[in-house]
């Protein structure tokens, strides 16, 4: 997890060491939350080119395994559901996770009564009524399917009285957020705030992070030299990176 208030100090120290100007907290922890989604959604960009990279043996192993290093910084957002947050409703024959972070659903499966988990694999819509008319296709307890509905999942067969499904989900990070405390007119930084919340990138982004604050900084405060560098500095890292 990247300290935001590391970033904060860090960010007003580079405008202000050439007096560029000042960002306000609103607008810093708006940049924050901004810069977070855009790397977040980056990361599955790049680990798809990686795996790609990996599939034609273009990457290394152990430390230079960059598809690994970039699952770990996913797998930050990495939950599964619990019995009491995704249930099933027998009206619609749906599982429904009532959380509100579900950005990419990943595995769901069957909890049995032994605790035993079934994986239940994805199929489309079209698909389903083709696998349900062939006697040799036709979903089974032991081999089941489901369907997204909405943000809900139909699981094949119906299951009379299931134990439990468990979702293995990618989950939305949570809106950073630099909290303070006034003293003498001056926001001091006060972690203990109730909403107070760092960013939820790995530490390995840190770099990146900034260059991406810096960047939306840059086009605040309309100062050219500012943007300039940090989207310099963006393409340097992505031509490391796709080199």
């Amino acid at each position: 997890m990247i300290s935001i208030n590391s970033v904060r100090n860090l960010t007003l120290f580079l405008l202000n060491k050439s007096n560029r100007g000042y960002i306000g907290v609103d607008e810093f922890n708006s940049f924050c939350q901004l810069a977070q989604l855009s790397i977040f959604e980056d990361l599955f960009t790049q680990y798809n080119a990686f795996i790609n990279k990996e599939n034609r043996r273009l990457t290394g192993t152990e430390y230079a395994n960059l598809p690994k290093n970039l699952r770990e910084q996913i797998d930050v957002f990495a939950e599964y559901t619990t019995q009491a947050n995704f249930t099933y409703n027998s009206l619609t024959d749906l599982w429904s996770y009532t959380g509100t972070d579900l950005y990419r659903a990943e595995n769901l499966s069957l909890v049995n009564a032994d605790a035993k988990k079934v994986d239940i694999d994805e199929v489309q819509k079209r698909e389903l009524n083709v696998m349900m008319n062939s006697p040799l296709t036709t979903p089974s307890v032991t081999f089941p399917v489901y369907t997204r509905i909405g943000a809900s999942f139909r699981i094949v067969p119906i299951i009379e009285n299931p134990s439990y499904a468990e979702l293995f989900y990618i989950r939305t990070p949570k809106n950073p957020k630099w909290t303070f405390t006034t003293v003498a007119g001056n926001p001091i930084f006060n972690p203990s705030a109730s909403d107070f919340q760092d960013i939820e990138l790995h530490i390995s982004l840190f770099d990146a992070f900034v260059v991406k604050v810096l960047s939306y900084c840059g086009l605040s405060i309309r100062e050219a030299e500012v943007t300039q560098i940090a989207n310099s500095q963006e393409v340097q890292e992505f031509q490391k990176q796709n080199a």
